[in-house]
């Protein structure tokens, strides 16, 4: 199958993960995959038109969009649909900004969703097609690395911004050995709370969020979430705990062994600032599929979507407070359990490869379609 992905990008990993995992695993099942770069247009109108120019050759089987309505105009859209090309659209951030394809999404004929709560706005729009299905990871991108010695502590990589810091807190508050591999916890630009200073209140940055978010209920929730968070106790990262470990950003190869090689990898699974409300939104990543796909554990808060695809204390590991999280990484960083680590880090890295790659999400959507797998 040849598909046409019409896909705004940069060379930033925000964009390039993309490459790595989506397409090469689409490559590797046999497709043909044509990316269309807007960014390389002078406006989203000249980008439609020169889109436009290469579908009418003929020879596509699938038109693919992640785009918002900003990048793929509607009227672009409506001209792909006259041409007959079955059209997919993906909603990576449909949790957190529905809104963003909302003029765009009803023209394509079938649309992906990443989250299940704002299914119903997407049905309101007129979507027709509606898929849910989560992120995924290509198990030939993340490989488990060879067995070396165990690095016993939690590890995360990433950039502790929003109520990570608070996460982060709870954790080398509670004496658990904690390394955090960032660039961030050095830049003088990025928020203050991650170089341990308190959070600004920017009545800027608030109004922004404001029109963002305050058109459905769980924006509303994430913006009650940001205001709060800005004067939380707990909010700036304590880099002086003798627990807090930090590091420089790593390059994807030790990224992908320091998930091996960690006893624990935290996830941190609450949207946003979310995590200093008394219910928490619970936001999938990346980050859910690539540490198992690694031979990594998992380590992250309960909720029902994530426990539906690992089985707990066999595949990943689950808490329910902060007490039993500090509870739970004590017993697993033990050497007394190194066995048992590395018994459910081979379990993780089955269920991911056996259930959770890109393609497990895409032919039943491709299936819709009547297309080939």
């Amino acid at each position: 199958m040849k598909i046409f992905y019409y896909f705004l990008e940069y060379p930033t990993p925000m964009y390039q993960w993309q490459r790595s995992n989506l397409i090469d695993e689409l490559e590797r099942a046999g497709h043909e995959v044509v990316t269309f770069n807007p960014a390389l247009c002078e406006s989203a109108a000249e980008a439609g038109e020169k889109a436009l120019a290469l579908l009418r050759e003929g020879g596509y089987n699938l038109f693919m969009s992640c785009d918002d309505q900003s990048v793929l105009l509607p009227d672009t859209m409506t001209r792909v649909r006259e041409l007959g090309i079955p059209s997919l659209m993906i909603a990576w951030d449909n949790l957190e900004l529905p809104y963003k394809q909302r003029r765009i999404a009803p023209l394509f004929d079938a649309v992906w969703l990443t989250s299940h709560e704002t299914r119903y706005l997407f049905e309101r729009w007129g979507c027709r097609n509606i898929h849910f299905a989560t992120y995924a990871a290509n198990p030939f991108t993340y490989r488990p690395a060879p067995y070396t010695d165990t690095l016993r502590s939690v590890g995360f990589i990433g950039s502790p911004y929003g109520s990570r810091t608070n996460k982060l807190n709870d954790l080398v508050h509670a004496g658990i050995d904690t390394d955090v591999y960032s660039n961030a916890l050095a830049d003088s630009s990025v928020n203050n709370s991650v170089r341990g200073g308190h959070k600004k209140f920017n009545p800027l940055d608030v109004a922004v969020k404001a029109s963002r978010y305050l058109r459905f209920p769980i924006g509303r929730r994430v913006l009650a979430s940001t205001i709060l968070n800005k004067f939380h106790h707990d909010a700036p990262l304590d880099r002086q705990a003798p627990a807090f470990h930090a590091h420089p950003s790593v390059p994807f190869d030790e990224m992908t062994a320091l998930y091996s090689a960690h006893a624990l990898s935290l996830n941190i699974t609450e949207l946003r600032d979310t995590y200093v409300l008394a219910n928490p939104i619970p936001k999938i990543h990346l980050r859910t599929f690539e540490i198992p796909m690694c031979g990594g554990l998992q380590l992250t808060s309960r909720n029902d979507e994530i426990a539906s695809y690992f089985d707990d204390r066999k595949e990943i590991v689950l808490y329910d407070s902060r007490e039993e999280m500090a509870d739970l990484c004590r017993y697993y960083l033990s050497p007394a359990r190194d066995s048992e680590v590395r018994a459910m880090k081979d379990a993780a890295r089955r269920r991911a490869e056996s259930c959770h790659t890109w393609m497990h999400r895409l032919n039943p959507i491709f299936a819709s379609l009547g297309l080939p797998s």
